[in-house]
């Protein structure tokens, strides 16, 4: 099968790269309710979405190693107790690793990575305002119907709903970060043979939010 990658800046972007963000899409939407024949019924529009976040991805990681983003061995070591705890502790953590053939030094370096990744992305977000009551109540009032079904108020969805409006506002301020890194970057797309076994780290390490 062929699958739809990109060359950007002169750097590759994997078929795995690819597979990997794909699979978290679909992950995502299968938890949020999507079925499986709605999700194959989509594969093809997840396979382009997937290919734009990988492009996200790796240039969000270029520039924030332009940027030489200041990173802590603490803000490492919190990265590194988020991936044992998201794979079960630290017996299972370095079995992965082993499995992977990487040395924890190594992994270290690529969660390092990923730390200045998500630096940049809160600089890129650092403007979005909170959402206000206003919104939310407007938010509440545009699915009254909804909540009222689950017999919830505007007191309990409150909190819920500013997580969301939130997570919409820091989604749509990365995609004109994302959209202006790509505006200026060189990105070739080219057709390559898929890969047919489990690709992304098991260890948790994708990281853009």
């Amino acid at each position: 099968m062929k699958l739809k990658t990109a060359v950007v800046n002169g750097a590759e972007i994997s078929a795995e790269a690819v597979e990997f963000e794909l699979e978290r899409l679909v992950r995502f939407y299968s938890a949020h309710g999507a079925s499986a024949e709605e999700v194959r019924g989509c594969l093809g529009l997840l396979r382009e979405k997937a290919l734009e976040q990988a492009i996200g991805a790796k240039l969000l990681l270029d520039r924030s190693a332009e940027l030489d983003i200041p990173v802590t061995a603490a803000d490492v070591d919190a990265e590194v107790e988020r991936v044992v705890a998201q794979i079960g502790g630290r017996e299972a953590y370095l079995a992965a690793l082993k499995a992977q053939g990487v040395s924890e030094d190594g992994f270290r370096r690529e969660l390092e990575k990923g730390a200045k990744v998500n630096k940049l992305v809160e600089q890129a977000c650092a403007s979005v305002a909170e959402p206000t009551d206003a919104e939310i109540a407007a938010f509440f009032e545009s699915r009254r119907d909804a909540y009222a079904k689950e017999n919830r108020t505007l007191v309990d969805a409150h909190d819920e709903i500013r997580d969301l409006l939130r997570h919409d506002a820091r989604g749509k301020a990365m995609d004109a970060f994302v959209a202006e890194l790509k505006a200026a970057a060189k990105i070739e797309y080219k057709t390559v043979d898929s890969p047919h076994h489990e690709h992304g780290c098991s260890c948790g390490c994708g990281h853009h939010h």
